[in-house]
């Protein structure tokens, strides 16, 4: 039988399952704000940079290559679609720790422009956003807590809308 963790292991355990969700909320979103249906694209320089990290972004960052070509390309030909979606800060270099505020912004110096488009507002605004929060923070598996007692290891919690409490077991 599997042996199972202590009731002093409620704390640490719950706060590893936070510690992971909100880092991988993190990257989720990251991700997400790198395509072209939720950053404007032009030449695929903004959408690729954005970044999170425990300060907040400044936008230092000049339009460089390839992106750099791409745009020398569409000065010169209005009908060229070309643009490159390459995110040069994911994955975070670090993890986060969710009890800090991480900061998710983009680099590029024209970021503010690039903001009126409206679309990454919109993202974060959204139904979308709140089911990514719900679902990267839900918890992964149904938990029995078990109790010491006379006459053995009891479980008790509820299972398909009933509620037990007795040393019997629970069918999983």
């Amino acid at each position: 039988m599997a042996k199972r963790a202590g009731i002093d292991q409620i704390m640490p355990d719950l706060d590893a399952h936070m510690q992971e969700s909100f880092n991988k909320l993190t990257r989720e979103v990251m991700r997400k704000l790198a395509t072209k249906k939720r950053s404007p694209v032009y030449t695929g320089f903004f959408a690729s940079s954005w970044k999170a990290d425990r300060y907040k972004i400044q936008p230092t960052d000049e339009l460089e290559q390839p992106w750099l070509g791409i745009k020398r390309k569409k000065s010169a030909d209005r009908k060229n679609k070309d643009y490159k979606i390459d995110p040069r800060f994911y994955p975070p270099d670090e993890g986060f720790n969710y009890k800090r505020r991480v900061f998710i912004g983009n680099k590029v110096k024209y970021a503010v422009w690039a903001l009126e488009d409206g679309r990454i507002q919109r993202f974060v605004q959204s139904t979308e956003m709140k089911e990514l929060v719900k679902r990267n923070f839900k918890e992964r598996r149904r938990a029995l807590i078990s109790v010491a007692g006379k006459g053995g290891v009891g479980k008790f919690g509820s299972f398909k809308g009933k509620t037990y409490i007795d040393y019997n077991e629970v069918a999983q």
